[in-house]
């Protein structure tokens, strides 16, 4: 190991120890660089629930926010810049609020595609919410909502009819429908997953038509949990499918990033065992959650987690969003490289972004 990695380490150590609580110490540091905890790609403003795309000249980055929050950037790990809301407008079906979620997609034909949740009138919640369909010629033209109903809601919204109406499900809340994720399957069907709000959760996939603006049949429920599980993202490798998913409170440092695998698309994740890819204690990051999967080589994995303070570095163990009147924390994006073994899934390193900020004043 180099005598600089060391040292800075050994500097850098003392400043985020604080913040990470007992599992951290300068030993683990060098392992990698300082890569413990690894340094978000940007943090100037915020972005969540990452969905990440590349059109050959640039990526692009979408995420929640009022209309969907975007980035942009020619490089992986520098010059992302904040760009126009996802979303040129809302569509008539919804109501006020913010496009949590988004997943950016491009269609056969060369169309991209962004799935997202917005607002309803006629579920319980306020934050009840419904999952529709946009697209776009260019990423750098806001994209535009199918306007004549959205593409999966649950019976009984105030909405057009949707394309997939989520029957009701006994032992499941009356909610809504959040974090649309789209999957090709080696044939080229197009399906699409999500969560239904509320706990417990369920996750649930959809087959869309090809050209993916409209379910091409019924959804059906893949799997169901007693407390929170959501982002689904299904990732085909090794002659297996596997599930990433976000489990835990999206507010706390808790959060984190797990996975499943299966054999069959539709069956066996129920009973699959689930494995933690990335939680604080193992990334220094505070609620590694989101994650959206871009296969390589190498193979990205974008996630989000929190800083706090007007920083890069991460909230300290104990931080909730729930809590946070002063507004210190924002969530914002990472990026590790990820190997795909015959046992699932392996963290392989974090890239880094711009250099450690402190907090101002």
């Amino acid at each position: 190991m180099r005598v600089a990695t060391v040292l800075l380490a050994l500097l850098v150590g003392p400043l985020l120890a604080p913040l990470l609580g007992p599992g951290w110490s300068p030993a683990r540091a060098t392992a990698d660089v300082v890569a413990f905890p690894p340094r978000p790609l940007f943090w100037e403003q915020p972005l969540a629930d990452p969905s990440v795309v590349h059109d050959g000249t640039r990526w692009f980055a979408a995420g929640t926010g009022w209309r969907g929050g975007t980035a942009s950037s020619t490089q992986e790990y520098a010059g992302w810049a904040p760009g126009a809301p996802l979303l040129g407008a809302r569509p008539d079906w919804a109501r006020n609020g913010d496009v949590w979620a988004p997943e950016v997609v491009r269609a056969p034909d060369g169309t991209w595609l962004a799935y997202y949740s917005v607002p309803v009138t006629g579920l319980p919640g306020t934050e009840d919410r419904c999952i529709g369909v946009a697209t776009s010629p260019d990423l750098s033209v806001p994209f535009t909502p199918l306007q004549s109903q959205p593409l999966a809601c649950p019976s009984g919204a105030a909405t057009a009819v949707a394309s997939d109406v989520v029957p009701p499900e006994r032992g499941l809340p009356r909610r809504g429908v959040i974090d649309p994720s789209s999957y090709v399957a080696p044939d080229g069907r197009r399906f699409l997953l999500y969560r239904t709000q509320g706990t417990p959760s369920s996750i649930r996939m959809v087959r869309l038509t090809a050209s993916g603006l409209r379910a091409a049949g019924p959804s059906r429920e893949l799997l169901r949990d007693p407390g929170v599980l959501e982002n689904p993202e299904m990732v085909d490798a090794r002659g297996r499918h596997h599930l990433l998913l976000s489990r835990g409170d999206f507010g706390s440092c808790g959060y984190r990033t797990v996975w499943r695998a299966s054999t069959s698309v539709r069956r066996g994740w129920q009973t699959a065992p689930e494995t933690t890819l990335l939680d604080r204690r193992t990334t220094g990051i505070c609620g590694p959650g989101g994650a959206d999967h871009v296969p390589g080589p190498p193979n990205r994995l974008f996630v989000h987690g929190w800083v706090c303070d007007g920083a890069n570095a991460p909230c300290e163990a104990t931080y909730s969003s729930h809590d946070d009147v002063a507004l210190r924390g924002r969530r914002v994006l990472y990026l590790a490289r990820v190997r795909w073994t015959a046992d699932g899934p392996v963290l392989a390193r974090f890239g880094q972004g711009p250099a450690w900020v402190p907090p101002p004043g």
